[in-house]
């Protein structure tokens, strides 16, 4: 299209560029956060300590993969949870030296920074039927289940 009026091109080419600026501002949501996205890490605090034990897991096993931060602001992803711990004669009896029921279990969510997408969750127990004396358990091993999980997620 050749304008006829040579002053009515400038207004042609600020016409096209503020279209392809609309469309590009209003025509394409941004892109989804995914999980393997996600460099930095914010673990909110959680009962029984287990943000602590999870923030020691991914320093031993996700080491250069994905660091904790100690300020959300600061993060690519929060991690949320809750977490149960029994402790007792019976907890201790029926959990720990048979192995038949959990002590400690947890489950955890991995959102993005606004809050509004789950990029992962998993939940996790320290039941432990073969050797469940000898081996470690309580919120350790559940947040050692859990950042094995999360890197298998990872990993896919």
């Amino acid at each position: 299209m050749h304008p006829q009026n040579p002053e009515e091109v400038p207004v042609m080419r600020f016409t096209v560029a503020a279209i392809a600026l609309a469309s590009l501002l209003f025509g394409q949501a941004a892109p989804a956060p995914t999980l393997k996205g996600v460099q930095k890490i914010y673990i909110e605090k959680t009962p029984n300590d287990l943000d602590q034990y999870i923030q020691a897991e991914i320093a031993k096993k996700l080491k250069g993969r994905l660091t904790v931060v100690l300020k959300a602001e600061d993060a690519d992803a929060i991690m949320t949870g809750v977490g149960e711990h029994k402790t007792g004669t019976g907890a201790a009896v029926t959990g720990r030296m048979l192995g038949l029921h959990d002590t400690a279990t947890a489950a955890v969510s991995i959102v993005d920074k606004s809050r509004q997408t789950i990029l992962w969750t998993s939940e996790a127990g320290d039941r432990s039927l073969l050797f469940g004396v000898f081996t470690r358990g309580g919120p350790r091993k559940v947040a050692s289940r859990l950042v094995k999980s999360l890197n298998k997620a990872l990993e896919q």
